[in-house]
């Protein structure tokens, strides 16, 4: 998107999910459709990426849990 700042860092799921809302990503309805398992659900890490040959749109979105290191 233009004049868009990077995207520095996510903190949490919620965050994560308001980012993919804000960047409007072609061919996704609910970020939730992409992060929650069947069971309901967040996995620590995943992938997901959408193809669509007909329009050209090809995007990915990774996230992994980073623990906050030892006490």
């Amino acid at each position: 998107m233009p004049n868009r700042q990077p995207i520095k860092r996510v903190t949490n799921i919620d965050e994560l999910h308001g980012v993919l809302r804000m960047l409007d990503l072609p061919g996704l309805r609910y970020p939730q459709d992409i992060t929650v398992n069947d069971n309901g659900g967040v996995a620590d890490s995943g992938k997901f990426r959408h193809v669509d040959v007909e329009d050209g749109f090809d995007w990915s979105v990774t996230w992994v849990k980073v623990d906050g290191g030892a006490d």
